[in-house]
């Protein structure tokens, strides 16, 4: 009897399954496509089919975060006013890190993804057009900082061991309570 053959879109996820896996563990860095091959129980020749670097895995594995970013960028993008814009984005930057706080966690500050992101146009590209939006027009120095203590709390509290145990809606829920008025206090905008 014929050994079943998988789809090649199947192949890829478990790959990126994998890899995700091998990237909680060791980092990005630290994992190798061999190492991928062995928990996946195939060549690396059956990897680089899939992918043609682990640089492409590693970009496949965080492109659904970028997809999400660009479709709330779609929407904040279309509202009139600069608070609404601003209050759009960051409650579905909250949402959308909540649902892929799994990539959150394994990605949040790995140096390798970081350098990944910066050259890469596209993701570069949808990172400054959501940092606009949160920032506003001419945002001074203060305003820059606080936007940048926001998105590094809102980051790092997804990632933290210590609300690991909090549901997504719970935290959720906190999380845009504290946004709101982080933004309010430190960032209002008339």
């Amino acid at each position: 009897m014929a050994k079943a053959v998988a789809t090649r879109g199947f192949a890829r996820e478990r790959v990126l399954e994998a890899a995700l896996e091998l990237f909680a563990d060791h980092g990005v860095s630290g994992t190798s496509l061999q190492m991928i091959a062995d928990r996946l129980g195939v060549t690396k020749a059956a990897v680089y089919y899939q992918f043609h670097s682990k640089d492409d895995i590693t970009l496949a594995v965080v492109r659904p975060v970028y997809d999400d970013i660009e479709h709330l960028l779609r929407i904040a993008e279309t509202l009139p006013a600069a608070a609404t814009r601003r209050n759009v984005a960051t409650a579905g930057m909250v949402e959308l890190i909540i649902r892929h706080r799994r990539i959150s966690s394994v990605f949040y500050g790995d140096p390798t993804v970081h350098r990944l992101l910066e050259d890469n146009a596209e993701f570069r590209g949808l990172g400054d057009r959501l940092a606009a939006l949160l920032l506003g027009p001419d945002p001074d120095t203060a305003t820059r900082v606080a936007i940048s203590v926001l998105i590094a709390g809102i980051h790092g509290c997804v990632t933290d061991p210590t609300v690991a145990d909090l549901d997504d809606a719970e935290l959720q829920q906190v999380l845009l309570a504290l946004t709101k008025t982080f933004l309010d206090v430190c960032v209002p905008i008339d």
